[in-house]
């Protein structure tokens, strides 16, 4: 009589503590990466052309395709420079979103909402069909303008202060590219738009002309801990800046546009 093997328990005891990781994750963090990664493999495994996920003006405004002003910055390349994107986007929105946004997921949301509008009138200019490469280059731009003199490491063990870690990705997408990168340097102004306008000039005695929507608030059940219109708010907030981790941290570089 042939007995049955028993069912192994280390594979399900691992998928258990993956659901239990993502699960985890903190909200806006949880979506990018499931986002990104459900439709980069959609497109990379030709599921579903990846024409129809990125931003294309014509069928926005003449058949209501609506959806392309979203997915164009959830998709990358189904390739080790796509892991190395999702990688990176994981790293830096885990990083604002559990310590500088803390406790304030709806304000993180309006930084990652403003970001995205304001490539998206950009990208009108020059055509850009895909802005996931501006999406994170704006998570990375935040992330060194809070972390300006921590050390981080770049390819091949190259060191550097963090406030040069934008100027570094965009080069290395211009070396990889051939062009020049429109998504990432719009990614990068509108991040430092965004400082500008909530963090710097507050600080300076003047108004954030950009805060949070009641609306974002209500949506994540949140309610408005400080008038941001207050300067001491923002004040409070950027006087105590991140501790900068033992050892710095990694960065290998960036995604590629999808095509």
């Amino acid at each position: 009589m042939v007995r049955q093997a028993p069912p192994s328990r280390g594979m399900s005891s691992d998928g258990a503590q993956i659901a239990r990781w993502f699960s985890a994750l903190p909200v806006c963090t949880r979506f990018l990466i499931e986002a990104t990664g459900v439709l980069t493999l959609v497109c990379g495994l030709r599921l579903l052309p990846g024409y129809y996920m990125a931003l294309y003006w014509q069928p926005v405004m003449r058949q209501f395709q609506l959806w392309r002003i979203v997915t164009n910055f959830l998709v990358t390349g189904l390739s080790i420079n796509g892991v190395i994107h999702m990688v990176m986007l994981y790293r830096h929105s885990l990083a604002l979103e559990k310590e500088e946004y803390g406790g304030r997921t709806a304000d993180y949301a309006w930084f990652i909402i403003f970001c995205m509008i304001l490539m998206t009138c950009l990208s009108w200019f020059t055509s850009t069909p895909v802005l996931s490469d501006g999406l994170l280059l704006s998570l990375a731009t935040l992330w060194s303008l809070h972390r300006a003199d921590q050390i981080v490491r770049f390819f091949l063990g190259i060191q550097f202060p963090a406030r040069y870690l934008p100027y570094v990705m965009m080069a290395m997408d211009f070396l990889f590219s051939g062009g020049f990168p429109y998504a990432a340097f719009y990614g990068w102004l509108s991040a430092q738009a965004y400082y500008y306008l909530s963090v710097d000039l507050p600080s300076q005695g003047g108004l954030n002309y950009i805060p949070t929507p009641q609306l974002v608030y209500r949506v994540f059940g949140q309610v408005r801990r400080n008038d941001p219109r207050s300067p001491n708010a923002r004040m409070a907030s950027t006087s105590n800046p991140v501790p900068q981790r033992p050892g710095g941290g990694n960065f290998w570089g960036q995604g590629r546009r999808l095509g």
